[in-house]
C-alpha cells in the first residue's frame, strides 16, 4: 500500500482545519492527494472540550458560509453582548470597572460555542470536501526512518487484561504517510514524542531562532528586543492549567441571561493558586460554567473537582445559576506556557498544530482561533510543497513562514511573560501582566510537578453539589474493563513514599478519580479516565505513564 500523502492525527479544530484548507487548496489547483484524518474518539467531537470564547474571524476565513450551513451548528453559536469581570472574595463579588479590565480580556465581536459541536461540524465539512475522516483509531507512536517521521503506528486491539491476544486480536497497523500533521491536543502522546526528537537533536524545531535545532523566527529578535535571559537558547518546559467544566440547563427562568460572558478571579483560587472561573451563555436555556486552575499548585490534597463545586456554591455564582440542572461535565488540560514554552512546530516529515504545539494565549484566555489558524497555516505550507513538487521536509520552513505572516508568533510573543508572572500570586501577576511585554527579561517557570510541596494541605470539604460518581456519569466516559491498563505506575514503590509524605497527590488531582490510596498502595481505575492528561504532568514523582487505550474509548462530550 503506498503511503498516504497527508496524515492528520486528531480531529479537533486544528486537525480538521488543516484537512479542510488542504482540500480547498488542492481542489482550486485541480490536483489530487490523499488526506486522511485519524481520531481516537468514537464519534466527532467526543474528545473535544473548551470554554470556549472564540474570535470568529478564523472560522469566517476557513468556511465563509458556515453561518448558513444546514447542520444547525450555527444555532449553538452565541454572540457576546455583555462582558463582565468580577473579583470574588469568600462571600462577595466586586465587578471591575471596564477601564480596569485588561484589553486582551475584552470580547467585542467574539462568540461562545461548544467546541465538541464545532469539531463535529468541521468533521462533516472535511469529509464533504474529500478528506477521509476515521474515528475510533488511536495512534500510539510515530514511525521514524533515519530521523524523519513517516507515519504512525496504531494501538493493538483485542488484548486481555494481561496483554494476551483474544479471538478478536489485531496488531496495531502501521499507517505510512509522506507528511504527518500532529493535532493530538494538550500534552498529546505523539506531539510529546516529537518533543523528544527535538531534545535528542533529531531536527525538531519550535520556530524560535536558536531554540532546539531548527532555524526559525523570533519576533523579539526581529524587533531588536532579543530573548533576554535565554543565552543558551533553551526551551521552557510547558506548564498547564486544568479546566473543569459543566453545562447547565434552566427549566424555567434563566437568571444568568443570554449573550453574556462572566469571568472571575479570586475565590476559590487564593493562597498562591493561579486560576479563575467563567460562566458563558450557550443559548436561551443553557450556560457553561467552569473553573481553570494552574497545575503548579503546591497543595498535595487539592481536588480540582471540589474547587469547582466550591466555585459553583459561591453566593454570586449560585444566584446566577439558580434553578439550573447539570446535564454534562468534563475536564481537560490547557497548555499555558505561551511563547517560550512552544513545543516543536515541525520536524522532517511532520508538523504540529493547535494545542499539540502549545498555541494558547493565556492573556486572552483563548486557543480555538489559534487552532484554526495554525491548521490553515500547516495546510497552506503542505499545499505549497505538494504543488511545487518540493520534498516534504520543505513544509517545515514554509509552515513557520505562514505563522509569521499571520502574526501568530508575534502575538504570542507579546504575551510571553503573562502566565509566568502569576507564579508569585494574584497581585504580582496582575502587575506583571500589564508590564510583562516590556520587561527585558525572560520569566521562567519550573515544570508543574515541582510545584507540589510535601505537607502543604488545604483540607477542603466537598460542598453540596455533584459528587465524584455523578461527575463521571456526566462525562460519558467508558473503557473496556478487560483490556491492558492504559495508565501505569513506573515504580509502585515510589508511590508508597509519595503516599506517606504527600498523602498520594494523584488521589486528589485526578478529576476522574482514576487513583485511590488503599492505605498500602495506589489502586488504579483506568476505566474512569477522562483523557485530560493531568496525571502525566502533575505527578510529583513523575511516576505515571499514559498510553492511548483502544480507539473509541474515553469521554463522550456533547455540546462541551
Amino acid at each position: 500500500m503506498p503511503p498516504i500523502d497527508v496524515l492528520i492525527v486528531g480531529a479537533g479544530p486544528a486537525g480538521l482545519a488543516t484537512a479542510i484548507r488542504l482540500r480547498q487548496r488542492l481542489a482550486a489547483a485541480r490536483r489530487e492527494a490523499s488526506v486522511v484524518v485519524l481520531d481516537k474518539a468514537a464519534a466527532p467531537g467526543f474528545h473535544n472540550l473548551s470554554g470556549a470564547i472564540v474570535e470568529p474571524a478564523a472560522l469566517d476565513e476557513l468556511l465563509p458560509d458556515w453561518k448558513s450551513d444546514h447542520s444547525r451548528f450555527a444555532d449553538h453559536v452565541t454572540p457576546v453582548e455583555r462582558d463582565e469581570l468580577y473579583l470574588l472574595t469568600a462571600r462577595r463579588a466586586v465587578r471591575l470597572p471596564a477601564p480596569l479590565v485588561p484589553q486582551p480580556m475584552r470580547h467585542p465581536g467574539d462568540v461562545t460555542l461548544p467546541v465538541s459541536s464545532l469539531a463535529a461540524f468541521l468533521s462533516a465539512q472535511a469529509a464533504r470536501l474529500g478528506a477521509e475522516v476515521y474515528h475510533g483509531f488511536a495512534a500510539r507512536e510515530l514511525l521514524l526512518d533515519a530521523g524523519s517521521v513517516r507515519g504512525v503506528r496504531l494501538v493493538d486491539v483485542g488484548l486481555d487484561e494481561a496483554g494476551r491476544p483474544k479471538a478478536n486480536y489485531l496488531p496495531g497497523e502501521e499507517v505510512h504517510a509522506t507528511i504527518t500533521v500532529l493535532a493530538d491536543g494538550s500534552h498529546g502522546v505523539l506531539s510529546s514524542q516529537l518533543a523528544d526528537l527535538g531534545r535528542r537533536g533529531n531536527g525538531a524545531s519550535d520556530g524560535r531562532k536558536g531554540h532546539d535545532v531548527g532555524a526559525g523566527h523570533d519576533p523579539g529578535m526581529a524587533s531588536g528586543r532579543g530573548v533576554a535571559g535565554d543565552p543558551a537558547g533553551r526551551r521552557d518546559p510547558q506548564v498547564y492549567g486544568l479546566g473543569v467544566k459543566a453545562l447547565v440547563q434552566f427549566a424555567g427562568a434563566n437568571p444568568f441571561g443570554t449573550n453574556r460572558v462572566v469571568h472571575t478571579v479570586g475565590y476559590p483560587a487564593w493562597r498562591g493558586i493561579f486560576g479563575g472561573g467563567f460562566i458563558y451563555s450557550m443559548g436561551p436555556k443553557t450556560a457553561a460554567v467552569g473553573l481553570i486552575l494552574g497545575l503548579d499548585w503546591r497543595y498535595g490534597d487539592l481536588d480540582p473537582r471540589v474547587e469547582f463545586e466550591r466555585f459553583r456554591a459561591h453566593p454570586f455564582v449560585a444566584r446566577l445559576l439558580e434553578g439550573s440542572t447539570t446535564i454534562a461535565a468534563g475536564a481537560k488540560t490547557i497548555p499555558e506556557g505561551g511563547y517560550y514554552a512552544l513545543g516543536p512546530l515541525h520536524a522532517a516529515g511532520a508538523l504540529a498544530v493547535g494545542d499539540a504545539a502549545g498555541f494558547v494565549n493565556e492573556a486572552k484566555l483563548k486557543g480555538v482561533h489559534y487552532a484554526l489558524r495554525s491548521g490553515m497555516c500547516a495546510a497552506d505550507a503542505i499545499a505549497d510543497v505538494l504543488l511545487a513538487g518540493e520534498p516534504p521536509e520543505a513544509a517545515g520552513a514554509r509552515y513557520l513562514g505562514r505563522l509569521e505572516q499571520r502574526g501568530i508568533l508575534a502575538e504570542l510573543y507579546r504575551a510571553r511573560n503573562y502566565r509566568q508572572g502569576f507564579q508569585w500570586g494574584l497581585l504580582p501577576g496582575a502587575f506583571l501582566s500589564v508590564v510583562g511585554d516590556r520587561l527585558p527579561v525572560h520569566l521562567r517557570m519550573p515544570p508543574d510537578r515541582q510545584g507540589t510541596r510535601p505537607g502543604a494541605r488545604l483540607a477542603r470539604r466537598l460542598p453540596e453539589g455533584v459528587d465524584g460518581a455523578g461527575f463521571l456519569s456526566l462525562t460519558g466516559t467508558s473503557h473496556r474493563e478487560d483490556e491492558p491498563a492504559h495508565v501505569a505506575l513506573v515504580d509502585p514503590a515510589r508511590c508508597v513514599a509519595c503516599g506517606t509524605a504527600d498523602e498520594a497527590a494523584c488521589t486528589h488531582f485526578c478529576p476522574g478519580e482514576v487513583y485511590r490510596w488503599s492505605g498500602e498502595r495506589i489502586v488504579l481505575s483506568p476505566s474512569n479516565c477522562l483523557h485530560c492528561m493531568t496525571c502525566t504532568v502533575k505527578c510529583p514523582q513523575d511516576n505515571i505513564r499514559w498510553t492511548p487505550p483502544e480507539g473509541g474509548e474515553g469521554p463522550r462530550y456533547r455540546q462541551l
